[in-house]
């Protein structure tokens, strides 16, 4: 027989504000709330004339109420004899199927079978709330006292009307009447059945109060339906970022409940002696099931076991019951199945399975097996709690302290009674100092007003500021879950707690830190699939979880699976107070890891093992409150101590324990947040991978993204400038001993390199990845705030960063790689909000960076992005003059005086830049200092190499503001008129820098050269000249400066033994000198300059030197297709040389100077059939094809219409002079003084007014290079 129920669901009763609970209410009242509520049973069928047809019930509810979830049916056997009041059947109204909208109700049915007929005394059902709490008991054909289930020691009330064996088909029982509530309406007998609406004779009519889903505990008095403050702005999942857009979980699908274990027949009942042989189990016995047997758990089981084995062939399952299930046992061996619930028989009652067993002290050196504490899935794993969405939400307003609500930017089905983390709106996030808040679900308002979907009233007030803005918004996470997993409470906390009184070197004036070797010995259940098993978890908590430093033994974790687990799922779970780690993807691909919530949590958190693990999909989900093992890793530059493998740091890189350790890209990453933890989403480079799979032959630094989107990072960041919210940096590999080690710094000796092509396939990992096979790793729609130090940090890799938005952050990125792209990025400095950190800490302690030009190798690319009260505001107010410009040195929410828009690295003389950064469509908006070039020694310092050379082509002019293309250079005086190449170049205090004009001239452009004339000075440089900020002297022993009489009295550019030149090309050329003399023999290197944009490099000579000039392939051997040395042949005079192929040079008898075009070669060839049936050479531009049609000839990065060159490492032109040199370096004899001036550049009547013009002063002609 089927029957069918329809229920209405009203407003539910509320809870005291500041107690949670109802004076002097009992259970029994409230139990009978059904005499207000709004929630009933609207219909019903169960008997009918012949075989019983399409027996259901229907419910009726308001319609703003989100679903039933939570809500179930029992029903009860009325008949006279032993089974009178008990339950046999219990349906979850999760299942109800939602018909038609009347009056403000919302119908929906359930479809029942094996309702019994009411003979003999009757039969009843009752209507149960999410809190067991019974809110219709009615019975038909005679009454029923419960003595099982919710409605235990209650009496039924008889509804007076009843159908019989001669009731018509398709007829039923119905509420008749007008009103909105249950108690308007009355039974009517038998009628045409009005499934899923309105009853025949009834009218509904909406009772016009908001719904809150019910309350743990009953009240005199609902809660006040709107906070006294309930105004906007509100922030929504529409609004709630400025520049990204980031992805929301799907809607879960809400199907009647089916296949559900528990309801199966041919189950053996754990409670019957005869499933054991005649005897229950004893407590602390360890139990193997029966073989082949479907053993079912339906109450709970009183005495502590210990270990269960589950054989092949037998499953055990946990049935419901609304009291409460219960487990405790020291482990599972599930070698055949464990189910609760199904994929599509979600648990609606509670499930807790307690798991017991202390600490050996050898544990971290000799692992007990895996079910010791834990479970041991060999088989099947099947897991399903309630369904819970969203998991997570965010705040639509700020949060105040003394506050006992909270407004949602989701719609939320959460309960009273249930646990949920506030997550911190502080900038420190650690053991010692956070304010992260536990609080605890009063009752639930969905969609009050437009523009928030939910609010939360809390049992208790907030202690803590947290804050929502249209940039960010808190977190707000649900801990509790219909079935729990646990360690026990009496061995499973640390026994060495953190005594939170531990102090270290100070950051931003806070010197707390945790206390690095306390909170080793924590000893918790865990969850281990592998050998072949299966695992498929969801709705699940995982509490006092995880055993500190016991490799393997996490909270939920998939175990060396390969790809036999493919559709495996752990998801919308949550894990808190955990001792190690959270969800363990180890060596197993193609699995689920979505929509958990983890909270307080030892370790890595969201952890992909030994970096192998690929196609898994992490989605959805929060981390929060991330605790490190060991001493946080901090360290000056860029550099960190080394952390090494021990028994209290099983994995080293624990000392920068986040919230997402990725140690493969190749994986979907998509709508997860972090908060807290060193970093929020870790990304270490390994070079090769680890435990089981060290042998793999693979890199899985190299392997390339999938899809990293939508991601989020928050108050992370605090013990390292350098420790990025997203942390592309860190390597872990194996030292001589075979113990790990971990450097959380920049180490160049494990870069990574990504490919288009698997080298370690190829058979080599080290080996070279072809300009034409480079690949680039992308991520989309980031989003940083609350960082103290950079928001993306990547110390190698190229990637693209598309998308993405910084607030309150100290930088807002920083990269260090030769091709990166940033597109679509705003950086917000700061946002106006209070900084919330330890007392002793300050803001103005931090900076309030937007980005920062490193000093070499680099090629980066900025377009199309904003930045906003970023640099210092005082003295600052060249560009903007608004009072709220920029940020200034308070300590609410003040920056570090020496904050800039964009910082240059300027400290060192051995590492220079080439042409390596460029921006397109850049916005200021309220911002102080735009420009500074940074030494970190001080500002007294004297200039370097370094300094000098900084350059920058700014596409658009948007850079500087002149609103038209502009080369950027230096502005320190020490580069004489280098850059200020004439009089309409605009110099910048700021920086100091000088913007380019590029359009007043036809050829103007960027170049770089490196010269090398006398290899043992050059040698010197890092050692004893030229270092990188140690302070060696690195003194000038030459010049070069611009051709022309404008420039004939400027000292020009200091060449030192660095000998690397990049300057503005386009000109009459360079004129390079050296104190020591003319170069005997002068290799030119590392070429980066554009075809369109001659460089032309001007030596003075001996009038009688003669010469040999090559250019010279690197990887090269000589082919009908291919040539390898290009010999230069003289020609008469400049312009021929200007308008070469550059494979030509020109030596002016009359003034001693050689002159060649310099221009950028092909790395691995001299010549090629381009233009010829031979080899020849010819000028290579950007479209040039490659070798073997491989890519293009010349390197190059490109991205948003903007390219940048890149110098070819190998390929040299070689200057041979034939001089007397008795120093084997320069020539013996001195470049003469003639009376030729070699300045003069301009046609008669004409003056030089700029380094690549002449003009006719009084006609106003002017003449350029030609």
């Amino acid at each position: 027989m089927k029957l069918f129920v329809v229920a209405l669901i009203g407003l539910a009763i509320g809870i005291d504000a500041d107690t949670g609970v109802f004076p002097n209410s009992s259970r029994q009242e409230h139990r009978r709330a059904e005499q207000v509520t709004q929630v009933f049973i609207n219909e019903f069928h169960y008997d009918n004339a012949g075989t019983d047809q399409d027996e259901f019930v229907e419910l009726a509810f308001p319609s703003d109420m989100f679903n039933l979830n939570g809500y179930y049916l029992e029903f009860y056997n009325g008949r006279t004899g032993n089974n009178h009041g008990k339950r046999y059947d219990t349906i979850a109204l999760s299942a109800c199927i939602n018909g038609v909208l009347s009056g403000g109700k919302r119908f929906c049915t359930v479809n029942v079978s094996k309702v019994q007929n009411g003979n003999n005394g009757g039969d009843g059902l009752a209507l149960v709330d999410p809190n067991n709490l019974v809110l219709q008991f009615i019975s038909y054909e005679g009454t029923i006292t419960a003595v099982q289930g919710a409605a235990q020691g209650m009496t039924s009330t008889d509804i007076g009307v009843q159908e019989t064996r001669t009731t018509p088909i398709g007829y039923s029982l119905q509420l008749g009447g007008t009103g909105c509530a249950l108690s308007d309406f009355t039974w009517q007998s038998p009628s045409a059945a009005s499934k899923g609406g309105v009853n025949i004779d009834q009218v509904m009519e909406s009772c016009g109060s908001p719904t809150l889903l019910p309350t743990e505990f009953p009240t005199t008095s609902p809660p006040t339906p709107f906070p006294n403050n309930f105004e906007g702005p509100f922030f929504t999942s529409e609004n709630s970022s400025e520049n990204v857009i980031i992805p929301q979980p799907p809607l879960p699908v809400q199907e009647p409940r089916t296949n559900c274990p528990h309801l199966e027949s041919g189950l053996l009942d754990w409670h019957d002696p005869t499933t054991w042989g005649g005897s229950l189990p004893v407590a602390g016995s360890d139990v193997t099931l029966p073989n082949n047997s479907r053993v079912i758990v339906r109450q709970p089981i009183s005495t502590q076991l210990g270990l269960i084995t589950i054989p092949v062939s037998s499953e055990l399952i946990f049935g419901e019951d609304p009291s409460e299930i219960s487990m405790d046992v020291s482990g599972f061996e599930v070698e055949g199945a464990m189910s609760a619930g199904s994929d599509t028989c979600r648990l609606e009652t509670p499930l807790i399975i307690t798991l017991h067993g202390s600490r050996p002290v050898d544990i971290a050196t000799n692992s007990r097996e895996a079910s010791f504490k834990g479970i041991s899935i060999t088989g099947r794993l099947e897991m399903h709690g309630k369904r819970y969405y969203k998991t997570w939400s965010r705040l639509a307003k700020s949060v105040s302290p003394g506050d006992n609500f909270l407004f949602l930017q989701d719609e939320v089905n959460w309960q009273p009674g249930q646990e949920i983390v506030l997550v911190t709106s502080a900038v420190k996030d650690s053991r010692d100092w956070h304010q992260n808040e536990e609080l605890t679900v009063g009752s639930v308002a969905l969609n009050p007003v437009s523009g928030v979907k939910a609010v939360v009233y809390l049992t208790s007030s907030v202690q803590y500021s947290h804050v929502a803005n249209s940039g960010y918004q808190a977190e707000v996470g649900l801990l509790s879950r219909m079935i729990t997993i646990q360690g026990s409470a009496d061995d499973s906390e640390p026994t060495d707690p953190d005594p939170l009184t531990c102090s270290g070197s100070a950051r931003y004036g806070d010197t707390g830190r945790p206390c690095s070797d306390k909170e080793l010995t924590g000893f918790g259940g865990h969850i281990m699939v592998h050998s072949g098993g299966q695992g498929y978890v969801e709705g699940v908590e995982l509490y006092r979880m995880g055993q500190t430093n016991v490799l393997g033994r996490y909270p939920m974790h998939f175990h060396v699976l390969g790809n036999n687990c493919e559709g495996c799922y752990f998801r919308d779970s949550s894990v808190h107070r955990s001792f190690y780690r959270c969800i363990s993807v180890h060596g197993t691909h193609n699995t689920t890891v979505s929509e958990n919530v983890a909270f307080d949590v030892t370790g890595y958190c969201y952890y992909l093992e030994d970096g192998v693990e690929e196609d898994n999909t992490i989605s959805f989900n929060l981390a929060a409150l991330i605790h490190m093992l060991g001493t946080p890793a901090t360290g000056n530059g860029q550099s960190t101590p080394l952390a090494l493998q021990s028994e209290t740091l099983t994995l080293p890189a624990d000392v920068t324990a986040s919230g997402y350790y990725i140690t493969n890209m190749h994986n979907t990453i998509v709508g997860n947040v972090a908060s807290g933890g060193w970093a929020g989403f870790a990304f270490p480079v390994l070079y090769s991978p680890l435990g089981q799979h060290r042998n793999d032959n693979m890199r899985p630094a190299n392997r390339l993204s999938l899809l990293i989107d939508g991601n989020t990072a928050h108050s992370t960041g605090w013990w390292w400038s350098h420790a990025g919210a997203f942390y592309f940096g860190g390597s872990l590999y194996y030292n001589a001993n075979d113990q790990l080690v971990y450097n959380a710094g920049r180490d160049q000796s494990h870069n990574r390199k990504p490919c288009l092509v698997d080298k370690c396939a190829e058979g080599n990992c080290d080996g070279y990845c072809q300009l034409y096979d480079q690949a680039w790793n992308k991520i989309t729609n980031s989003k940083t705030y609350l960082v103290p130090s950079v928001g993306i940090g990547s110390w190698s890799g190229r990637m693209e960063v598309v998308g993405y938005e910084a607030h309150d952050v100290a930088l807002g990125l920083e990269a260090l790689e030769s091709g990166f792209w940033i597109d679509d990025m705003l950086v917000v400095c700061r946002t106006g909000e209070p900084w919330l950190m330890p007392v002793d800490a300050s803001p103005h302690r931090v900076k309030g960076d937007g980005f920062f030009w490193y000093d070499t190798g680099q090629e980066h690319i900025v377009s199309n992005s904003t930045f906003r009260n970023c640099g210092f505001r005082d003295g600052f107010d060249h560009y903007d003059t608004s009072p709220t410009r920029g940020c200034d040195g308070n300590s609410v929410n003040g920056c570090h005086g020496g904050s800039t828009v964009f910082g240059f690295l300027t400290h060192s003389d051995q590492f220079t830049p080439e042409l390596m950064q460029a921006t397109k469509d850049l916005r200021y908006e309220d911002c102080g200092r735009r420009f500074k070039l940074h030494d970190y020694r001080g500002d007294t310092q004297p200039s370097t190499v370094s300094g000098r050379n900084q350059n920058w082509v700014d596409v658009d002019g948007t850079a500087s503001g002149l609103e038209e293309p502009t080369l950027i250079g230096s502005g320190l005086a020490d580069a004489g008129l280098w850059w200020k190449i004439d009089d309409n170049v605009v110099h910048d205090p700021d920086g100091p820098l000088e913007f380019i004009r590029q359009n007043d001239g036809p050829e103007r452009g960027l170049g770089h050269i490196r010269v090398e004339w006398d290899p043992s000075l050059h040698d010197t440089v890092g050692t004893s000249t030229c270092g990188n900020g140690q302070g060696y002297p690195c003194e000038a022993i030459g010049r070069v400066r611009h051709l022309g009489s404008l420039f004939a009295n400027d000292p020009g550019l200091p060449m030192t033994a660095q000998p690397e030149i990049v300057g503005p090309v386009g000109g009459f050329g360079w004129l390079l000198t050296l104190d020591g003399g003319s170069p005997k023999k002068l290799d030119i290197r590392f070429v980066e300059v554009d075809a369109s944009t001659p460089l032309i490099l001007a030596i003075a000579y001996p009038l009688q030197t003669s010469f040999t000039i090559t250019a010279n392939a690197a990887y090269c051997s000589e082919s009908e297709w291919y040539s390898c040395q290009e010999s230069f042949t003289p020609v008469n005079s400049v312009s021929e040389v200007r308008n070469s192929d550059g494979n030509t040079y020109y030596f002016d008898a009359s003034t001693g100077l050689l002159y060649l075009r310099v221009i950028q070669p092909p790395q691995t060839f001299t010549g090629d059939l381009t233009f010829s049936g031979t080899p020849e050479w010819h000028l290579w531009d950007n479209d040039s094809p490659g070798k073997w049609g491989n890519g293009k000839a010349l390197g190059r990065f490109s991205r948003a219409g903007v390219t940048l060159p890149i110098q070819a490492y190998g390929p040299w032109l070689e200057i041979v002079a034939d001089c007397v040199s008795s120093s084997g370096v320069y020539c013996s004899d001195a470049a003469p003084t003639t009376s030729v001036d070699p300045d003069d550049v301009c046609s008669v009547g004409y003056t030089q007014v700029s380094y690549d013009k002449c003009c006719n002063l009084s006609t106003g002609d002017c003449e350029f290079p030609s």
